[in-house]
């Protein structure tokens, strides 16, 4: 009896693989895509000083820090776009002739700055440099309606899948069945940012023009894609 139910198992397994290897499928990609001015930049900074104590480093780093902050909050920078959690002391060590020397603790502070106002971010990068604050390590562009353009490209996407489906089910004399699987993953923005003469160093642009510099940030791209798989009905 045991047997029985055992084989009996093992051919409605193999009936229900067949079934599947059966199954006719149509998948489809949907693709959808917003493009959009940028209205915010993003600047990543950072504050580094090197000191014979942790203490001093750190003290160090913190001025040249509040002193920014005070430069912020005359242009009417909220403290809230302001971020600067983050501060690391570790030891330095030079290395000659063999042998290693303890030459002090190094203090890194960074920080980003949210700026609502394009036409700040000279300003600002300007007054970072005046206080010591070396390293503008990076400007990332983004739009205040971000999630609006992400939830419009999202839809295009679902728009798209069913479109594309529906037309190749309709050209091969079928119908679209239940949908059987959607694979997604959220895109993030892409974006390209313009300089007038090209990404320089913090020496640069301390030693520049009293001209100031231009940056023309290129159109952001909001992009969404979505994999589905549908049931194919074949019409008799």
């Amino acid at each position: 009896m045991r047997q029985l139910l055992i084989i009996t198992l093992a051919l409605f397994s193999i009936s229900c693989l067949a079934d599947d290897d059966n199954r006719r499928l149509i998948s489809t990609n949907g693709y959808g895509e917003i493009k959009a001015s940028a209205d915010t930049a993003i600047i990543d900074l950072s504050i580094r000083a090197t000191r014979k104590s942790g203490q001093d480093a750190k003290q160090e780093v913190d001025d040249r820090f509040n002193n920014f902050l005070d430069q912020l909050q005359s242009m009417s920078i909220d403290r809230k776009d302001v971020i600067a959690s983050t501060l690391r002391v570790y030891p330095r060590y030079e290395h000659s002739n063999g042998s290693r020397h303890f030459s002090g603790y190094e203090a890194i502070r960074t920080l980003s700055v949210t700026l609502h106002k394009l036409d700040q971010l000279t300003h600002v990068m300007d007054q970072a440099l005046a206080q010591k604050l070396e390293g503008i390590d990076n400007i990332r562009y983004e739009s205040s309606l971000a999630e609006e353009y992400r939830m419009k490209a999202h839809q295009q996407a679902i728009e798209d899948s069913k479109l594309k489906a529906a037309a190749l089910a309709k050209a091969y004399g079928a119908e679209l069945g239940p949908i059987v699987r959607i694979d997604y993953h959220r895109n993030t923005p892409m974006y390209a940012s313009k300089m007038q003469d090209g990404m320089e160093s913090a020496q640069m642009l301390r030693a520049a023009s009293s001209r100031p510099g231009t940056y023309l940030p290129d159109e952001l791209t909001y992009s969404d894609n979505i994999q589905v798989v549908f049931d194919l009905i074949i019409n008799p």
